[in-house]
């Protein structure tokens, strides 16, 4: 009888900050600093010789390159062995072998050895090792159970009733680690940070071929997150507070902990973040508002009774720089080069507000917008954002200069962003009936869903926005409108190395007057990420000087397949179609076809494409270039 005791390992399979909590938590992040990897100092690649040439038949993967991983007669080596070593080596083979096969339940497999010495002109031995796995060894009797307080935690039961593991089944090693990993997790993350198995070991008779399995795990008793206690001066304490995603009371989360630690990085208030919340620190308080609850329904724990032991949390955090500034430049065939600059001023009070300043200028665009933010409700993710812009930027063959004030309302959802806004905007354009000028006071509701996988390089993912807006005389708009835009793309991936893109657009404007719509608020369609083998915004009703200005509906769509043959470097074929009209009976989509280079890059998706329209219109063929994420 053989007994292999486990009770030393816990198999973590989550994050690996959880082993630190149960000992006691302290996190320390930074932002902004450089060099923090230095690994590759002093690497070389290494080089073997192919002194021995290993052949095991009789078993098939996994258990045959489990088998070769362990042979140290196959290990690489730089220098070439002697023949007393390789001898010794090839000796140890058997009992490697049969080591190898044990984590499958094979634990009397038969094995024949074969060593041939070098032939003539060659330095290679040749190893053949001939194996017989044997019948694999069942579990016998299976004692999988929990105790102390958390033995009914869902989640731990949950762990318990889905475990691999089952009587008369062959015995594998790994269902046994993945179960015990996920009776601790389940407790550990539920705030029990005594849990430890009281039983854990694989007994084993392989005369027999039967196998003992016990997994006993006492939970030890609940702890509870204390009060959060923040070591800084930047910010009001009760704002700050905000940030906290648990209350005191609550069961202790690690992961929870970490969602802190993230959620204040991301708040760009602070540029060092040190979270403490050390077991060891656990006091024991009474719930004084539970008292009569726990009277008439007495919690499982009866220490419970006499009071919860609580971890408090310090939070130590060095503010950020009063400002930060960013640069950008570019270049796309829809917009030719562009350069942009901005500045955020982060601390302009204790309660969190923060202005920010960003000129973006190219062949079709000079922009200059400011914004007030005021976080809100959800200080981590949602604000009350006061703007300003002043643009000029052409529309089609219409160049136009607009000058807006508004307030948007910006919150986070589950998938995404939902904007609740009030815009004023004056406008001063040529449709080519002379200047025009209008003014719009427009409430408005924008929707954003974006899930995938990697959004730099997305091999499964789905985005989609809405917005809706409108503008009466009534409310002091020079016209009536109301307008509606749907966009959507979607990535499916089809082999490891091929996926297909698809996007879409839908809008409509509805006014009695559509002469009086201003360019900015009219819909176009062309370019990189429109209708490929147009040129950008040429896709459009004309006026009597057949210039570009606009239409009313728009519809495109487009399909596209790549495959990716080395790494992110890949090739492309597309089909997109699509059209803008001012009548919806008058839709005539224009087509274009083409191939094109993509790269996977740090930033997002390179795209290089040469398009052919498949109208008269459009000319012989269009280059495309473009960078941004797929979604």
């Amino acid at each position: 009888m053989r007994c292999r005791d486990d009770t030393s390992e816990h198999g973590f399979d989550r994050l690996t900050e959880k082993q630190a909590m149960r000992a006691g938590v302290r996190f320390v992040t930074g932002l902004g600093c450089a060099g923090v990897l230095c690994a590759a100092i002093g690497w070389a690649p290494a080089v073997w010789a192919d002194t021995v040439e290993v052949e095991i038949v009789g078993i098939d993967n996994p258990l045959r390159s489990n088998a070769r991983k362990s042979l140290s007669v196959a290990a690489k080596h730089e220098e070439s062995w002697s023949a007393g070593h390789i001898q010794t080596l090839y000796r140890l083979a058997p009992k490697e072998i049969k080591q190898a096969l044990m984590p499958y339940g094979y634990y009397a497999p038969e094995i024949e050895t074969e060593l041939d010495k070098p032939a003539a002109g060659s330095e290679t031995w040749q190893a053949r090792f001939t194996v017989k796995k044997g019948p694999a060894t069942k579990i016998r009797t299976l004692n999988i159970a929990a105790r102390g307080p958390g033995d009914q935690l869902d989640a731990l039961r949950r762990a318990m009733k889905d475990t691999e593991l089952a009587t008369d089944q062959r015995l594998v090693q790994s269902r046994y680690t993945a179960t015990k990993s996920a009776m601790f997790n389940a407790a550990y993350n539920a705030g029990y940070l005594d849990a430890a198995f009281s039983q854990s070991a694989i007994r084993v008779d392989p005369e027999a071929r039967l196998a003992e399995i016990d997994l006993v795990l006492d939970t030890g008793e609940r702890y509870y997150f204390g009060p959060v206690t923040f070591k800084q001066d930047l910010l009001a304490d009760d704002f700050v507070q905000r940030f906290v995603p648990f209350d005191s009371g609550e069961p202790y989360s690690a992961q929870e902990l970490i969602d802190l630690q993230l959620v204040l990085n991301d708040s760009d208030y602070y540029s060092q973040i040190e979270i403490d919340a050390e077991r060891a620190r656990a006091q024991r308080e009474l719930n004084n508002d539970a008292w009569f609850y726990d009277l008439i329904y007495p919690p499982s724990d009866p220490l419970e009774s006499i009071g919860q032991l609580r971890i408090p949390v310090t939070v130590t955090a060095e503010p950020s720089k009063g400002q930060s500034y960013k640069f950008s430049a570019g270049y796309g065939t829809d917009t030719g080069p562009r350069v942009g600059a901005g500045v955020k001023f982060r601390h302009l009070n204790r309660q969190g507000h923060q202005f920010r300043l960003d000129t973006r200028v190219s062949q079709i665009q000079r922009s200059l917008q400011a914004a007030y933010d005021i976080p809100i409700e959800n200080v981590a993710q949602d604000k009350l954002s006061f703007t300003a812009s002043i643009n000029n930027e052409q529309f089609g063959d219409i160049t136009s200069t607009y000058y807006g004030v508004g307030v948007v309302r910006d919150t986070g959802w589950q998938l995404g962003r939902k904007r609740a806004y009030l815009r004023f905007q004056q406008e001063f354009y040529d449709l080519g009936n002379g200047n025009q000028n209008s003014i719009l006071l427009y409430p408005g509701y924008n929707v954003t869903l974006q899930k995938a996988d990697d959004l730099l390089f997305t091999r499964k993912g789905v985005s989609a926005s809405f917005d809706v807006h409108g503008a009466a005389e009534a409310l002091a708009s020079s016209t009536n409108m109301i307008s509606a835009e749907l966009n959507g793309a979607a990535v499916l991936p089809v082999t490891e190395t091929t996926r297909v893109v698809s996007r879409g657009r839908l809008g409509a404007i509805g006014t009695d007057n559509f002469e009086d719509v201003p360019p900015s608020q009219r819909f176009f369609a062309g370019g990189a990420q429109s209708v490929r083998g147009y040129n950008f915004q040429s896709i459009s009703p004309t006026n009597a000087d057949n210039e570009d200005i606009g239409g009313r509906y728009v519809a495109t769509f487009s399909l596209e397949g790549n495959w990716f043959f080395y790494n992110k470097f890949g090739l492309a074929t597309f089909f997109d179609a699509g059209d803008v009209t001012n009548e919806v009976g008058d839709f005539s989509l224009k087509k274009g076809v083409g191939i094109g280079f993509r790269y996977g890059s740090p930033v997002g998706m390179v795209r290089l494409d040469v398009a052919h329209p498949l109208d008269d219109t459009g000319g012989d063929f269009a280059i495309h270039f473009s960078l941004g994420p797929d979604l």
